[in-house]
């Protein structure tokens, strides 16, 4: 809710908005309004002597859609080649297909309802079918049907689609929510914020917000339409604010914000090239989540000691066709020889739920966050995994490669990928192409059936890394995407603890290792919680390695320990929260 009133039409005057601050910093820039993907396509009745204005309302929006089409595969052809960019031609002939053409203006003819709800009707049926036929080229041919027909329903219900890769000017974005594959296309050099009507701390928009080091602001309900695209905002993502209009002295004051801001970070620097070793002498890990290459430099600039998760479905959401091993490979190999002398672990595709590209060919699904996503999707696209796997250990020559498992569940999982690894491993020495001699092999922790049975998982791996974000999700029973109940998405509530101690524990008792790549992991309240349980490593976004190497270097280990102890048996969230922030009040205040 505003902290004052505004009308629907842009206010002229400072109006300031309050919502959940998910990813620190300031930015000042210009509103662009990006729309979600899915619509929503109401039936509505016509006159017969509506028909004909319907339909010259539909050809108007087909041949805007083309134009459009058209001008994005001209620009890619000037910038990544007439080969790559041929990608678009299908996209232009499913938006030409005259029998779907045809079938849509007999629908509006026939049954008198508008064009949108009739086009959205004929695509729906177009795409079902074609699913249902045993041969590639069709499924690949309903994913082009389903991508276009976004477009063409965006143009026909007038909404202006901001292309995120297509940028021309410095800008904050706000939309109701941004998937991972919105994410995946952002300018990074001129998207200088983000601010959503949806999501949480934990929603994948706030997780690339912080992974991006972009200032962020969530839950912002019914922000959209208040006010036009190109009006001046500014977003803090300290306090969670988006501000309409600054006057001149707002801007003064959050100048001085961040100059203040600016001198912790600066002391934080000096942390570059210490250890994260606390008082008494526990060692952790602390490397970086990256998901592009454009994020190698920060890996250094952090002090970051390698890379604990290598996110590779943003090589498949950031484009319209699933990568090739070759250039798979290569994206790898640069990753690795950027993490020495530290490791790279590289976690095979993890999409679904809501990290979607039509060229994945993944249908829609009543629960797809239960559905078929991780390791699940992964085994039953055995040409994408083999490729994947084969591009992972072509890039293992640099020594210093590791390959982990997402959203395993059950140990024929693990025995299934593990089986595939090594028929490929089989394959490509039989091709004499160069492997590493050793590739260590891991899996995510993520639901709560793999922490439970995590003894006897690790005795078939030869790492543990815990994805807190989900863990805590199906743990607690907590969509972390939904703002309604985002405030009930607990880290430190006992059943999450007493899972973390279980796992820890189990690799432990088989002498391998645990992380945590989650987002607990950068947050440095939490950090007594970690410590205390004994955890390993920790990977987060880069940005976060210096604050997190200040609290570890503060912290006792052995304090930590007595603490979690106490937590684990506490009977609330609340509490344990209190006592951890109490905690990390007393030994690093300046941080926090």
């Amino acid at each position: 809710m505003p902290d004052e009133s505004s009308e629907s039409s842009t206010p002229t005057v400072e109006v300031r908005y309050k919502g959940t601050a998910v990813s620190p910093g300031i930015a000042i820039a210009s509103a662009v309004l990006l729309f979600a993907d899915e619509h929503i396509v109401r039936k509505r009745r016509i006159r017969p002597e509506d028909v004909a204005g319907e339909i010259t309302r539909f050809e108007a929006s087909l041949l805007k859609t083309r134009q459009q089409i058209q001008a994005i595969r001209n620009q890619l052809a000037v910038s990544i080649g007439e080969a790559d960019a041929s990608i678009f031609d299908a996209h232009i002939l499913s938006l030409e297909d005259s029998s779907l053409i045809e079938s849509v203006k007999e629908q509006v003819v026939s049954r008198l309802v508008n064009v949108d709800f009739a086009y959205e009707q004929v695509v729906r049926s177009y795409t079902r079918k074609m699913r249902e036929l045993d041969d590639d080229y069709f499924r690949e041919r309903a994913n082009d049907f389903l991508d276009v027909s976004h477009r063409v329903l965006r143009n026909l219900q007038g909404k202006v689609q901001t292309e995120l890769r297509n940028l021309d000017a410095p800008c904050i974005v706000l939309a109701h929510d941004l998937s991972p594959s919105d994410t995946a296309g952002l300018d990074r050099k001129l998207v200088l914020g983000i601010a959503t009507e949806a999501g949480s701390r934990t929603s994948h928009s706030a997780i690339m917000a912080r992974s991006l080091n972009l200032p962020a602001v969530v839950g912002l309900r019914e922000l959209i339409g208040k006010f036009e695209p190109g009006v001046e905002i500014l977003i803090d993502g300290y306090e969670g604010l988006l501000i309409v209009n600054p006057t001149d002295q707002t801007k003064y004051e959050y100048g001085q914000r961040e100059k203040l801001h600016h001198d912790v970070d600066l002391k934080l620097d000096l942390l570059r090239e210490t250890l994260p070793v606390t008082l008494d002498q526990r060692r952790l890990i602390v490397s970086a989540n990256v998901e592009i290459l454009d994020d190698l430099p920060l890996i250094k600039e952090h002090g970051a000691e390698g890379i604990g998760l290598l996110r590779t479905e943003y090589l498949f959401l950031n484009q319209d066709e699933s990568p090739s091993e070759d250039q798979q490979t290569e994206m790898y190999l640069q990753m690795a020889r950027a993490s020495k002398p530290h490791h790279l672990i590289i976690r095979t595709l993890d999409v679904g739920g809501d990290k979607k590209r039509p060229h994945l060919g993944i249908e829609v699904e009543v629960n797809p966050f239960l559905g078929f996503r991780g390791i699940r999707y992964s085994l039953g696209r055995p040409d994408l995994f083999r490729t994947q796997l084969r591009a992972i250990c072509r890039a293992s020559v640099e020594e210093n490669v590791r390959i982990m498992f997402p959203m395993v569940s059950d140990l024929a999982e693990v025995k299934e990928a593990r089986r595939m690894l090594e028929e490929v491993k089989t394959e490509l020495r039989a091709e004499n192409i160069p492997i590493g001699e050793k590739l260590e092999v891991g899996i995510m922790i993520e639901v709560p059936s793999a922490a439970l049975t995590a003894d006897i998982l690790a005795r078939h791996v030869d790492f543990f890394s815990v994805g807190s974000n989900d863990l805590i999700q199906y743990t607690l029973a907590i969509d972390r995407g939904n703002e309604k109940v985002s405030g009930m998405y607990q880290p430190a509530h006992p059943a999450v603890l007493r899972l973390l101690q279980t796992i820890v524990e189990a690799a432990h008792r088989n002498n391998i290792w645990v992380g945590v790549c989650g987002e607990m992991a950068a947050d440095v309240i939490l950090m007594p919680a970690l410590v205390g349980l004994g955890v390993d490593e920790l990977s987060a976004g880069a940005t976060s390695i210096p604050r997190i190497k200040r609290a570890i270097q503060a912290l006792n280990y052995e304090e930590a320990r007595q603490l979690i102890s106490r937590c684990v048996l506490n009977e609330s969230a609340e509490a344990n929260q209190a006592e951890l922030a109490q905690m990390a009040n007393r030994l690093y205040p300046e941080i926090l």
